[in-house]
Parts: C-alpha cells; sequence; structure tokens
C-alpha cells in the first residue's frame, strides 16, 4: 500500500537545550512511546552536544525544525517569557507542544498561548510532574477512598537554596518575570498539588520578605489559600536546603509526605527516596475507652513523574490518551501564582476569580 509511513511512537523535537531541557531528555530518550528527532536552540555550540549526546538530528532555526514533516510535537524548555512565542509558532505550524511550567507568568503572555492553541486545535500538555509523584498519588487514592475522614487542612512546602545563589541580571531575581521568585519556580509545583486534590482554592493571602541583597524579587513565600472546606498553607523558601513536603491532616487520619529534594531530576529513582506515613487513631484493646495514636509507613509504588508526563502527550497526539494538566489546568495555577504576589503586594486577601477572570480570553 501507499502513503506515508506514520511512526509507531511520536516523534519530537526538544526547543530549549539548558540544563532543564537535557534533564527532560535524559528522562524520555529511551522511551517505547516518544522518538527525539531533532533538537533547537540559538547556541549552536550547545545545539551540537545536545544533539551528539541524545543521539538526534538538530535544526538551525525554529523556523526550519517546525518545517519538518517528521516531527509530530515539541518540548519546550526556554525561559519563562519565551513560551509564548514559541508556543504561537509551534501552533501555526500544527506541531503538538508539551511545556515545562509554568505556561507562563505575564497575563497577555497566558491569554496569546490559549488563543493559539484555541485556533489551532493542537494538543497541548503542562510540565506539573509532582503529581505525578507516588506519595501524591497515594494521598489523593486516600481521599477518593475515605480513608482519611473528612480532610481539614493541607500544608505544602518546597524549598531550596537558589536564592543564594541568584546575581544581578539573572531573570529568577526579576519580579516581573518571576513573580514571588520561589513561588513561581516552586511553590507553583505544589500549588498543583492542591489543586490536583482539592481543586482550585477560592481567595489567598499571603507574606513574603526578601534576602538576597543582590536582587530585588522575594526570597520567602507564606500563604494562606481557602479550598472548599479545607485549609491550605503554602510555603516556599529560596534561601535554605531542599524541602519538599506535604501534610494532608483528616478526622480519621493524617499523612505526612517527604521527599529528598537532591533525587527530584533522577526521575526514575525519586520515589525511591520519598517517605509517606500514615498517622492514625486506635482503640485500645484493653481499654475501649482510651485511643492511641498508630504510626505506620506506607509502601510507595515507584513511577518516573517526567518520563510519564512526555509519554502520555505522546499518546494523546496519537489520539492513544487523554493529556491530565493541559492548558485550563496550567491557567488555574498561574492564576493563584499571581494572586498570591498581588496578596503579598498589596496586604490584602484576593479571590482567585480575580486573577481567573483577567486571563481569560
Amino acid at each position: 500500500m501507499g502513503g506515508t509511513k506514520v511512526s509507531a511512537r511520536a516523534r519530537l523535537a526538544a526547543v530549549g537545550l539548558g540544563r532543564w531541557g537535557r534533564i527532560m531528555a535524559s528522562a524520555y530518550v529511551n522511551s517505547e512511546a516518544v522518538e527525539l528527532v531533532s533538537c533547537f536552540s540559538r547556541d549552536a555550540e550547545r545545539r551540537g552536544r545536545f544533539a551528539a549526546d541524545y543521539g538526534c538530528g538538530e535544526d538551525e532555526s525554529l523556523e526550519a525544525l517546525l518545517a519538518r514533516e517528521d516531527i509530530d510535537g515539541v518540548v519546550v524548555t526556554v525561559p519563562n517569557d519565551q513560551h509564548a512565542p514559541v508556543i504561537e509558532a509551534a501552533a501555526r505550524a500544527g506541531k503538538h507542544v508539551f511545556v515545562e511550567k509554568p505556561v507562563a507568568v505575564q497575563v497577555e503572555h497566558v491569554k496569546r498561548i490559549q488563543r493559539a492553541v484555541a485556533e489551532s486545535g493542537i494538543v497541548f500538555a503542562c510540565g506539573h510532574s509532582a503529581r505525578r509523584l507516588a506519595g501524591v498519588r497515594e494521598m489523593r487514592r486516600s481521599l477518593d477512598s475515605g480513608e482519611l475522614g473528612t480532610p481539614s487542612m493541607v500544608e505544602a512546602v518546597f524549598s531550596n537554596e537558589r536564592g543564594l545563589e541568584l546575581r544581578e541580571g539573572d531573570w529568577r531575581g526579576d519580579p516581573a518575570q518571576s513573580p514571588g521568585g520561589p513561588l513561581t519556580q516552586l511553590g507553583i509545583h505544589q500549588i498543583d498539588n492542591l489543586n490536583y486534590l482539592f481543586g482550585v482554592p477560592t481567595r489567598v493571602v499571603g507574606v513574603g520578605r526578601k534576602g538576597a541583597p543582590r536582587v530585588a524579587n522575594t526570597m520567602v513565600v507564606g500563604a494562606l489559600l481557602e479550598y472548599d472546606d479545607v485549609v491550605g498553607f503554602l510555603g516556599t523558601d529560596w534561601l535554605t536546603p531542599g524541602a519538599f513536603t506535604m501534610d494532608l491532616y483528616g478526622t480519621r487520619a493524617r499523612l505526612r509526605y517527604e521527599l529528598d529534594f537532591s533525587w527530584w531530576s533522577d526521575s526514575a529513582d525519586t520515589d525511591a527516596h520519598a517517605r509517606l506515613i500514615k498517622v492514625h487513631i486506635e482503640s485500645d484493646s484493653d481499654d475501649p475507652d482510651a485511643r492511641i495514636l498508630s504510626e505506620q509507613p506506607v509502601q510507595l509504588a515507584a513511577r518516573n513523574h517526567l518520563r510519564e508526563e512526555v509519554e502520555e502527550f505522546g499518546r494523546a497526539l496519537r489520539g492513544q490518551a487523554q493529556v491530565e494538566v493541559g492548558l485550563s489546568s496550567a491557567v488555574a495555577n498561574v492564576a493563584v501564582v499571581l494572586a498570591t504576589a498581588r496578596a503579598i503586594e498589596q496586604g490584602r486577601a484576593v479571590d482567585i476569580a480575580e486573577l481567573q477572570s483577567e486571563l481569560s480570553i
């Protein structure tokens, strides 16, 4: 039979070849669901090293890459302020898009991306991999099963020492490019986790402080998030060794999740360096009226949070799966980030709907 042969694997190209682009490629390069065909960076030396290290082709321009017929979609890991133009160009070329979080942080850029995706009809996925961690999946299962009883409160923290390394001119130190500093770069992971567990919050209050004299951005954020019947606390700090924890409180039990952040990028092994503890109330067999706390570890089945999201994207553009974190979820996460940054700046409670309205097209 004639016609063009369709690859069994989704054919992808990497756009943006910095540290995170390489980490992502390492996670999916040997996948049976996707194939890394080519790459692009404006830095020719970086492009050549990436192509050699990952066994793919390279293109000298984004236009040339997007014109190729042997590429189905792109994995975009360029800086946040470049997401919109790259996604618009890919959408015009009919290429499906996977973009690393956040989808964008400037309101007009978010709108541009939404218009491009709506007009082109491409498959769009955003890289919020933290919800795929085994401990977070188990939290969701425990909520759905009723094992925890009625949830009342959740605490989520994600911190590292990146702020101590920032220098003048680094885009991460610019409040316009990284609102709330660690809020945009780290806290958004936990925002997506909280939205995954409880839905989008209704309002937020927050406080922040600086602490790195070389840059103008916020370095520490604490926020209270109001969900339906649940109070959430989000903490994110750029001035301390890595920490990724979640505490979920219910009427029957509570869960404590801790992840060794240093294994975050080694996604095949991340879950092996985490623990989930369940604390629940038991009756004393000798005294039915006595109540004691029982603490036990919860077994976590290993996953691969980075590879899984790209493989799902690849299957989705083949019509074999649905993207879990699409554009609407990505925009909702940004709405919470921007609402929290506004709450800190203006010293008031901010309704999330306020930002959702501003981000809508």
